[in-house]
């Protein structure tokens, strides 16, 4: 005969609902009570139906990523999967599943309604990239459990964790100032790319602190190709002879060093460059390049976690950066 949740109850001497609740890890119950019940259970060999509990407690115990996913995305933001991988490792943790949901800017907000209102999650986490003004009014007045990954480019109430990209700009222009290098130039993404932008604001404020006679940050923009970079690289020190660039991301700064090599110019013995982000290309260009490095595994994982508190907690308010950008010097500069 199978064991059932009278049994363990019998053998803990307690009610079924504080065996049930201990299961569940509750917060209701004691640390000491809820591992003395799964001892017991497992002893006993009780397995728990897991359809009825997810019944009982009205969950599925599944949360959806909403995020745009498009041909080749695994090159063109290869960090989103880092991210992700934190985001299912918090999840798994506390028996949750994760889910993820391709849209855009125009189909977010129907289908964030349509999950919630046909209960196919206990909570969304929001790519910053999809996340716009009309989905984060939904997402607050209808208390949907939520965390956007990536602060929101205008003002909202809803909950969100980013990197500090500014901060990462500053550490930047500090590691190249520290080495003498005072003529900097930027190789950018386009300026509605907010994370581009909010890098180079950081090189520009800490130049600034520095000192403000210090010429302007040269800026060059553009698509994140390869070939942009050569284009934009080459295009720069045709104009101007900097002792430094910063490059947005990866695949700028590969092609920013194709440029350089191209026209004899050696990095690091004439010009120094430093990138952001520490995959994929960092280690494998010749030179390695110094770059200021996010994890975005360890934002996936607050984000995760900040999530499940927001199922538990509704009125838990979050609006905060969760990582600390690292300087990782290698042969570039």
């Amino acid at each position: 005969m199978a064991i059932t949740i009278h049994d363990v109850a019998r053998e803990a001497g307690t009610t079924i609902s504080t065996v049930s609740k201990a299961l569940n890890n509750s917060y209701a119950i004691s640390g000491e009570t809820t591992i003395r019940i799964k001892e017991i259970a497992d002893r006993l060999g009780y397995r728990p139906n897991v359809r009825a509990q997810r019944l009982a407690r009205r969950t599925n115990n599944e949360v959806v990523f909403l995020t745009k996913l498009t041909r080749d995305i695994a090159f063109t933001n290869p960090h989103m999967f880092e991210m992700m991988v934190g985001v299912e490792s918090a999840l798994a943790s506390k028996g949750y599943s994760l889910k993820i949901q391709g849209c855009d800017e125009d189909n977010v907000c129907v289908l964030a309604k349509e999950i919630m209102d046909r209960k196919q999650a206990d909570g969304l986490l929001v790519h910053g990239f999809v996340a716009t003004r009309e989905l984060t009014v939904l997402l607050t007045r209808l208390e949907i459990p939520h965390i956007v990954v990536g602060k929101p480019v205008f003002s909202s109430s809803v909950c969100w964790v980013d990197n500090n990209n500014q901060l990462s700009g500053e550490l930047a222009a500090a590691h190249l100032l520290e080495l003498g290098h005072r003529k900097i130039a930027y190789i950018g993404a386009p300026e509605e790319d907010k994370i581009s932008q909010a890098r180079l604001d950081g090189i520009i404020n800490r130049m600034k602190e520095f000192d403000p006679k210090l010429e302007p940050v040269s800026v060059q923009t553009g698509e994140s190709t390869v070939e942009v970079g050569v284009s934009l690289a080459t295009e720069l020190i045709k104009k101007l002879k900097p002792d430094a660039i910063v490059c947005a991301n990866n695949i700028l700064a590969y092609g920013t060093l194709r440029a350089l090599q191209k026209n004899g110019i050696v990095v690091p013995d004439d010009i120094s460059l430093v990138t952001f982000d520490d995959y994929p290309l960092t280690k494998i260009t010749s030179p390695n390049l110094t770059t200021i490095n996010l994890d975005m595994y360890e934002l996936g994982l607050s984000a995760g976690k900040l999530l499940l508190s927001k199922i538990k907690s509704p009125d838990l308010q979050v609006q905060s950066y969760t990582t600390v950008p690292r300087l990782i010097k290698r042969d570039s500069t």
